[in-house]
Order: C-alpha cells, then structure tokens, then sequence
C-alpha cells in the first residue's frame, strides 16, 4: 500500500502528514506521520482513508528562538489536531491514539468532540505515573526467561551504545525504542530499527509530555464528559506501559468504556494481531 506525504509549516513548526488512497471511512491517526505507516498493517490501510499527522514531538522545529515547555502545552497540541483535521476537510470520524498518544487522542475528543465519532486508545495504561511502576512486577511474574535474557542483551547492548558516545548518542530516542524490543512485542524475533529510522524527535517535547504532563493525567476526568464510544485495545505482552489489569479500578466507574485485551500482542496489537486489531476496532 502506498502512502502519500506532504509537509504543512506551522507556529514555527514543519508537520509531516501522510495520508493512503483507500475509498473507505476516515480514520485519523495521532502521532508520526513517518512511522506509523510502516507499523500499520494492510487490513486497516486497505478499508480506511487514513490521515496520520505529527505532533510537535515528531515536527521539525524551524523557530529559531528559544523552546520552551509552552511549546508543546498539551492545548497547543490538540489545537494542531483540530487544524489538520479542518485543513484536509476530514469530517467526524474515527481517532486513534497508540501508546502516550492515547491521552492526546483523548484530550482532542474531549475538546473537539464534535469531530470525533469513536475514539480508540491502543496499548495506553492509565497514566505514566504510579501505575507504570507495576510493569516491572508484571515482566518479572510473567515473561518468559527466553524474553528475559533478550530483554538484558539489548539493554547491555544500549549501554554500550551510550558509553560510546561519552558527548550524546545519536538518535538516542531511536534507539532506547528499539532496546525495548523484548518488552514491546510478542514476537521475540522482532527487530524495529527499521520502523525508526529517520524518525527525529524534540527532546523537550517527550521530557515534559510523557515525562510530566502523562505522568499526572487523570483520565476519569477526560472520560466523565466524553459521550461518544470509547475503546481501549492493549496486549497482554505488553511490558512498556501500565499492564492491562491497571485500568481494572477506572474502568468499574465508567462502564462505557470497553476494554479489549489482545492475548499475542505487545504494544503494537494491530501490528502483531492485524485481523483480531481490525474486528475489535470495528465491533462496538
């Protein structure tokens, strides 16, 4: 399937865009428009019309000023969400957001709900705080020794990458992604270099979104006013974020929001389970 790219300059920031000729029902998808596509399988490129749009995270800074954590102020954020989805003249539809976008994904549809008809959050624990530190307890009683020893071969390989860069290691993003590898996929032989190569990042962007903004989200307060269907699609074999039972808590408040844990995925379920991802997806 091919994809079509174009970049729009935005508040001193270039955002790639990268939307696929699919006549199908619009999906829009929250992240990077660079490696998402790569990630995203045929069975939903194939029945949807899909916009993919950067956030500032992944968009080329091209102000020369100084940056600062304003920024990237999760309002600012979700105001470029809603000027690329006017921009494109894309109507109501679909939202996802994998991962920590999921929490942008879900702060737009509490915003702009009006333009969103279902949102869907794919592997997003309930937030980057106190419930992330149950994911150790959750690799350590649960993975295989197999997925512990390659999980500790690409740690040791990832320190030796930094101390061979004593002034910063490259695309040091990139890389600690892809010595997550063992903790992000059911499938041990997964190797993702490939899906971010070229992939650049804001450092500050990260460090205050997922590192402090993620961390102290409270998303019983975004769920009590959404009134449009919400679905939460995680992998069992996810070990980078919240373990699926985290949300058991939240979910007893808000019963609309259903849950859906994919039994041979990680943190990538419609990337390992493509055809099970599309069924719940679509299945209210």
């Amino acid at each position: 399937m091919e994809w079509k790219y174009q970049t729009i300059e935005r508040d001193g920031f270039e955002f790639l865009i990268a939307q696929n000729d699919t006549r199908g029902p619009n999906l829009y998808w929250l992240g990077s428009a660079l490696y998402y596509p790569r990630v995203i399988p045929d069975e939903l490129v194939s029945l949807y019309k899909i916009t993919i749009v950067d956030h500032r995270g992944f968009a080329k800074r091209i102000d020369p000023t100084r940056e600062t954590e304003s920024n990237y102020d999760l309002e600012t954020v979700i105001d470029d969400f809603n000027f690329f989805q006017n921009h494109f003249q894309i109507p109501p539809c679909l939202v996802i957001g994998h991962s920590g976008h999921g929490y942008m994904a879900l702060a737009y549809t509490k915003k702009y709900q009006n333009s969103v008809t279902k949102l869907v959050m794919v592997a997003t624990g309930p937030n980057h705080g106190a419930p992330l530190l149950e994911r150790e307890t959750y690799f350590q009683t649960f993975a295989s020794e197999e997925r512990k020893e390659k999980h500790n071969r690409l740690q040791t390989n990832f320190q030796n990458q930094i101390a061979s860069h004593p002034d910063g290691l490259p695309n040091f993003f990139n890389l600690f992604c892809v010595s997550q590898d063992a903790l992000g996929f059911y499938d041990l032989k997964v190797n993702s270099s490939s899906f971010w190569e070229g992939v650049k990042t804001n450092k500050l962007a990260f460090d205050y979104l997922f590192g402090k903004v993620f961390a102290e989200i409270q998303v019983e307060n975004f769920f009590d006013s959404i009134r449009i269907p919400i679905k939460l699609i995680l992998g069992k074999y996810d070990f980078q974020v919240a373990p699926y039972y985290t949300w058991d808590s939240i979910l007893e408040k808000f019963p609309q929001v259903k849950r859906v844990v994919l039994d041979h995925s990680g943190h990538l379920p419609f990337f390992e389970e493509p055809n099970e991802f599309t069924r719940v997806m679509e299945n209210e």
